[in-house]
């Protein structure tokens, strides 16, 4: 039987106006959205983090024997003429190499020159009036200096145990010495004598040790 072209007309009307019905209820369709014209904004860049600094400690009393000088390598030095590890001063490694099988063999004109060039107990100026250092022999150096007397009068015993641990380290870190020997005068008078020996440094925590009672038992003599 043929559908009545009416009634299909019919249909198609009411089904068109259901659609825009439900339409008008639920909104049209999304539409697929076009591509953008244009590139997104950049992100504003993150903050780079702040360094931290971390202050060093003042040197004072209180810690001044547990820093020390860099250890020279007489035989690097010997063999190398410049620094492996790109840290070293290149024109310093270069007198190092130069010296270095003089110092090796203890000529003495060669543990002056040295310490001339490399003023290894500068650091310590502030803390003495005077200090003198003096190459005895290819195994002993010697160094005498003049105690501040306003560091005597705060703790005399602490300060000249202070200043001998960190005299030791430093020209142990210079020379291929086997003993250190330090004297200290207050007005002209002797007032502390010691000599260190290398061996007795060699596996010591300086963070942690007390550098009078290390000096006594290393034979401290005050006056």
């Amino acid at each position: 039987m043929s559908e009545d072209p009416k009634t299909f007309l019919e249909d198609n009307d009411f089904t068109r106006r259901l659609r825009a019905i439900a339409g008008d209820l639920w909104g049209a369709a999304p539409k697929p959205a076009a591509p953008a014209d244009v590139a997104a904004e950049p992100k504003p860049p993150k903050a780079k983090p702040k360094k931290v600094v971390l202050e060093q400690p003042k040197t004072d009393l209180t810690n001044l024997w547990k820093t020390a000088d860099e250890t020279i390598d007489w035989t690097e030095a010997l063999a190398h003429g410049a620094p492996r590890d790109g840290l070293a001063d290149e024109r310093m490694w270069g007198f190092f190499h130069r010296i270095a099988e003089k110092v090796l063999s203890g000529d003495l004109k060669a543990y002056t020159e040295l310490l001339t060039a490399v003023n290894p107990l500068g650091e310590l100026t502030e803390f003495a009036d005077e200090i003198r250092i003096q190459a005895r022999s290819p195994e002993l150096l010697e160094t005498r200096f003049v105690c501040k007397p306003e560091l005597m009068a705060e703790n005399a015993e602490g300060y000249l145990s202070a200043m001998g641990l960190r005299m030791a380290r430093d020209l142990f870190a210079c020379l291929p010495v086997s003993q250190v020997k330090i004297q200290a005068k207050e007005q002209g008078k002797p007032v502390m004598e010691i000599t260190y020996d290398r061996d007795q440094l060699k596996h010591i925590n300086f963070n942690f040790v007390d550098p009078l009672t290390f000096a006594k038992e290393c034979g401290m003599k005050m006056e």
